[in-house]
């Protein structure tokens, strides 16, 4: 299992949390993205990403993202890195990896049963898309 509780466990997926100080409103938070973090966030936002000049080395880019989009983008990294499955635990996201058994689910999810708030999975054939039954187009 992997679990993304902070701006810094984002920081393995590609999005590194570097100030909150770049955001006139001190409300976003400016990050440097790496490829793989670019990826996470177009996915999780559904559209591509033209970031401005990265602030470090090693990055292609930056972005400013508000305090709520920790959850999504968390969602997205763990699904994307090949977890099977994530659950919204409180406010950090939980990664069922491959490997991980289903008694350590069972267990987990009755630890913490009462603070269980959304379950994640790429459920159909087309990954984090759907098809759409009229038209026969995946949207």
């Amino acid at each position: 299992m992997k679990t993304i509780a902070s701006w810094e466990s984002l920081r393995a997926y590609g999005i590194n949390a570097l100030t909150g100080e770049a955001c006139s409103l001190m409300y976003r938070i400016l990050c440097d993205i790496t490829e793989d973090g670019k990826r996470v966030i177009e996915k999780s936002l559904s559209c591509e990403l033209k970031p401005p000049e990265n602030w470090n080395a090693g990055a292609v880019g930056s972005i400013m993202l508000a305090p709520e989009m920790l959850v999504p983008i968390s969602v997205f990294a763990l699904l994307e890195a090949g977890c099977r499955e994530c659950y919204v635990i409180g406010d950090a996201v939980v990664g069922i990896e491959q490997s991980d058994s289903d008694a350590d689910v069972e267990r987990l999810l009755h630890v913490h049963q009462d603070a269980v708030r959304r379950h994640f999975a790429y459920h159909g054939p087309h990954g984090d898309r759907n098809l759409h039954q009229m038209s026969g187009r995946v949207v």
